[in-house]
């Protein structure tokens, strides 16, 4: 899908990200977390690592994973082992339930 697309809603993402006000938020792919977190983002040199993206005042962390569909496929064990990751330290921290 072309960036466009994504730029187009990402103002209705942020709102309802506003709205729901999630613990953490957790991107699919490289270009979506590029364009969410405003910066060229490779997830395979930044797995498990955490991003700060301020949304209406607040701070949310944003955890960048491999798409896990289609031609990411490939990469779908990488995937579940990092949400794996993102849970269980989220949970330690207390950030999570």
């Amino acid at each position: 899908m072309p960036n466009s697309v994504y730029i187009e809603y990402l103002d209705l993402l942020c709102k309802e990200i506003e709205i729901i006000k999630p613990k953490i938020i957790i991107t699919l792919g490289n270009q979506v977390s590029s364009i969410i977190l405003n910066q060229n983002i490779s997830v395979s040199q930044c797995r498990k690592q955490s991003f700060s993206k301020n949304i209406a005042g607040k701070e949310y962390k944003i955890y960048p994973v491999y798409y896990p569909i289609g031609n990411g496929m490939m990469n779908i064990e990488k995937a579940i082992e990092d949400i794996k990751f993102i849970i269980e330290t989220n949970k330690k921290k207390g950030d999570l339930y």
